[in-house]
């Protein structure tokens, strides 16, 4: 990456290619695939309004290469006539511009790949990891001139972790429980010895103990050892709350729920305090959650995420008390779950390989390369689905199944298109039947993503025969399984605005079309959205969709009453404060919809989690999330999240909202925000280590946020509630350093290490960590690491943070001498000094 224009408008980078092969590359039938979030060479390509002015390709001056946009993120580079060849060892730089800007390695994602006549595709193997060069400077890094951020330092990091905060208390239990009394940690019962849980008709939730203990389990207590109750107690007011009273003269522990639910959140709460012994205080918890609806959001389209990965993603959600997993079943890069009749889902639109046309598979993708083997392909069989299903029940998780429709449905639309070629010789009845698109629709369009055929057609009855077969079928699973389907989500976000302006079917549909494109666009999304929630309403389901998927338009969402269906849910998830759609959350909220908090600042975790070129993930809402961002979330009061632009400049409430806050509307009917979400989108996930360093830390904070209210949310004053939140930061940071990222470890999740902050005292550098308790270990060659003391003589000091079994650590980060605290403020003072010098020389020559 060379450059990011100041205007913001594209960006400029460079490919190198050297020629190890024993004869030079000829200019002669060959062709090289790559991929780029940005659309490549768009000013040539494209027209203002976003079509193809080229859609054959551009000739890049003097180097004769042609680049033309395939699909998606996928491109191409092809010699042309007068092609130069490149002789054996030599070198050649291209420069492409290409959209927007890159400040992230992951901008450019790996496994490029040829093709020539006579070979089978194959990836080019400097493509495979590690090619993308260093961000060395600021014009890399940063987006236009007014981007506020840089890669953080250790010295700047130091102080982003370091409290002032004299008593931190590590927390008992996390999330925190709603009220904890009766504590008195003299008197401690010992969970040793013979341990016997009694209860009757609880076999599922004991297990969790017993899984984890060699506790004994019966319907009688024991005379002679400690005992564990576990029981149903309709005294308890919500449906997941819970008490649990240890009382260690009496050698028991109890554990109330008015549900099978809130009994297991009791059984995560003592497996918690006995993470960190088996010895636990006296105390009495009253528990229950702040929502009712605590989800986790995970794209299994874009990467697949295999079944066991899932299950260890729901051992932790069940640890921490979510209980909401939405599942992106399908999109533009892939359809992940097979349905009955319907093979060429799977055989077509789950695989992604080189392909010219894709009868066998869909077109490469995001870096997955020209064969199945990444994590571009995979799905879930039926039987593994209703694993996951059974799984999930067990920990009293709810699956909510996706199938992103009318937009991002580019998987399912080649793959009906397969079934079309393959019936239309023998049976055009049934040709017809599953097809998503109208072949005579004229309309030109690109996606958010740069598709340009993404959008199943609204206007054919084939389309909702298709909608109708899914919904079926994944309700069939859900029955099977013993884990009925309650909320079928249709996405319903980010369809291109031109994609059915020239359609004949929805001319013939005379729904009286005005305005433009997107008023039309609009209109059609009505009228299918009524049609699906028609299907789901006679499945006896709820239906949820994007908040997109229901905008009519000003921020307001299509009138409820066309929906028959006992509840719909929006997934609120527009909040970059600048583009003025957060108010959609509490309109649609107001407007009857029951509203998921999903918001892009604080709650994706695709995002990275600091603004540096090192670290995965995509930033086109805020340019990072940490845990600490998810962590002080206020979903109550949405408006007080306020603080930046996506380039880091400070915002302020009234900025965004206008006067009298007009922009801003109120919360009028509350009891309709169900709850909130984490999310993560998995264009940037390639392996099953990345899904886990994207997720966690952050999960915990989602949870805690999700099951708890703080106390310092209804704080009024801002200063003052910042300080109270700090507050409870350093406990919770605490907390994890100390006890859960080694409950993580134990159950084999991977979370991201933070790197470590390290401050300048005399000739020692004092390192820190986000989470205390996590240790740093230094090296002065970055290959011999060593732990104590780290001393410092002017030479350049590596740091790293190990995981808290000691077995990972973090990415290696560099103290130097030009970035320690000591030596910038002494050249700030040789700069002052020179900057007088040769002023007082200039006044003396006047």
């Amino acid at each position: 990456m060379v450059e990011n224009l100041d205007d913001g408008s594209r960006h400029l980078f460079k490919v190198t290619f050297n020629n190890k092969a024993p004869k030079s590359l000829t200019g002669v039938n060959w062709k090289i695939y790559f991929f780029s979030f940005f659309i490549v060479e768009s000013k040539h390509i494209l027209s203002k309004d976003g079509l193809y002015t080229k859609p054959e390709g551009y000739t890049l001056p003097n180097v004769n290469l042609k680049v033309m946009h395939e699909n998606g993120c996928l491109y191409s580079m092809t010699p042309t006539t007068g092609f130069k060849e490149l002789p054996q060892n030599g070198t050649r730089e291209i420069t492409f511009y290409a959209a927007n800007w890159a400040v992230s390695k992951t901008d450019i994602p790996p496994n490029w790949y040829i093709t020539a006549d006579g070979l089978n595709a194959r990836v080019i193997d400097s493509t495979k990891e590690g090619f993308v060069g260093e961000f060395t400077s600021a014009k890399q890094w940063k987006r236009k001139k007014e981007d506020k951020y840089d890669p953080y330092s250790p010295m700047s990091r130091y102080q982003r972790y370091k409290t002032t905060n004299t008593n931190v208390q590590m927390k008992m239990v996390i999330p925190t429980p709603k009220e904890i009394t009766n504590l008195d940690i003299s008197k401690l019962l010992n969970i040793t010895g013979k341990v016997t849980i009694v209860h009757s008709g609880l076999d599922n939730e004991a297990s969790f103990l017993t899984d984890k203990y060699s506790f004994d389990s019966s319907t009688t207590a024991s005379t002679n050892g400690v005992n564990i109750y576990l029981s149903i107690n309709n005294t308890i007011l919500s449906a997941e709350g819970y008490s649990l009273t240890v009382n260690p003269s009496a050698k028991t522990v109890t554990i109330y729920g008015k549900t099978n639910a809130g009994v297991l959140y009791g059984v995560q709460s003592l497996l918690s305090l006995l993470s960190h012994g088996l010895s636990i205080p006296q105390m009495e918890i009253r528990d229950e959650p702040r929502f009712e609806f605590r989800g986790m959001f995970i794209d299994v389209a874009r990467n697949f995420i295999s079944k066991t990965v899932l299950e260890k993603l729901m051992d932790s959600m069940a640890m921490y008390k979510l209980n909401k997993l939405h599942l992106h079943l399908a999109d533009d890069e892939g359809w992940r779950i097979e349905i009955n009749g319907l093979p060429e889902l799977t055989q077509v639109g789950s695989k992604r390989c080189h392909s010219n046309t894709e009868d066998v598979c869909l077109i490469p993708q995001l870096g997955s390369g020209p064969d199945t083997t990444t994590s571009g392909s995979g799905f879930y069989s039926i039987q593994e689905y209703k694993d996951i299903l059974s799984y999930a029940k067990k920990r009293h998780i709810e699956v909510i199944p996706e199938i992103d429709t009318p937009g991002h449905a580019r998987a399912a639309i080649i793959a009906m298109e397969a079934r079309y070629r393959k019936f239309s010789n023998t049976n055009n009845m049934e040709a017809e039947k599953y097809r998503l698109i109208d072949p005579d629709n004229e309309s030109k369009f690109l996606s958010v993503q740069y598709f340009k055929d993404n959008a199943v057609n609204p206007c054919i009855e084939s389309t909702y025969v298709f909608i109708e077969k899914v919904v079926s079928e994944l309700k069939g699973m859900h029955t099977d399984a013993g884990h009925p389907l309650n909320i079928y989500h249709f996405g319903g976000d980010e369809v291109a605005k031109t994609a059915w302006v020239n359609s004949t079917k929805c001319d013939q549909l005379n729904l009286n079309f005005s305005g433009d494109a997107a008023s039309i666009r609009n209109e059609l999304k009505n009228y299918f959205t009524k049609r699906v929630a028609n299907i789901t309403f006679t499945h006896g389901l709820n239906m949820a969709g994007w908040e997109d998927g229901f905008n009519a338009g000003d921020g307001m969402p299509f009138h409820i009453s066309m929906y028959q269906n006992q509840h719909i849910y929006s997934n609120a998830w527009d909040n970059v404060w600048e583009w003025g759609e957060a108010r959609r959350a509490y309109n649609y909220a107001n407007a009857g919809y029951k509203v998921i908090m999903s918001h892009a600042t604080h709650l994706y975790f695709d995002h990275p989690y600091e603004p540096d070129p090192e670290e995965r993930g995509l930033y086109w809402a805020p340019r990072f999330t940490d845990s600490y961002k998810s962590f002080r979330f206020l979903p109550d009061n949405l408006y007080e999240n306020i603080d930046v632009t996506r380039m880091g400049v400070p915002l302020s409430k009234s900025e965004v909202c206008g006067a009298n806050d007009k922009k801003c509307p109120a919360l009028q009917k509350p009891e309709n925000i169900a709850g909130m979400q984490g999310h993560l989108w998995s264009e940037t996930v390639l392996s099953e280590d990345n899904f886990y360093y994207m997720i966690f830390p952050r999960l915990l904070a989602l949870a805690e946020r999700a099951w708890h209210k703080a106390s310092w949310e209804n704080v009024a004053d801002k200063t003052k509630r910042t300080m109270d939140m700090d507050n409870d930061w350093d406990s919770f940071a605490l907390t994890l350093g100390t006890k859960e990222l080694n409950r993580l470890d134990s159950i084999g999740i991977n979370y991201r290490v933070p790197p470590p902050g390290g401050s300048l005292d005399g000739d020692e550098i004092k390192p820190n960590t986000a989470f205390p308790g996590l240790s740093v270990e230094y090296s002065t060659d970055s290959q011999t690491w060593k732990s104590g003391t780290i001393p410092y003589t002017g030479s350049p000091v590596y740091l790293r943070t190990k995981s808290a079994d000691g077995k990972r650590t973090s990415r290696v980060v560099q103290f130097s001498p030009i970035t320690s605290s000591a030596q910038l403020i002494q050249m700030s003072i040789t700069t002052v000094i020179l900057c007088s010098v040769l002023l007082y020389i200039f006044l003396l020559k006047d």
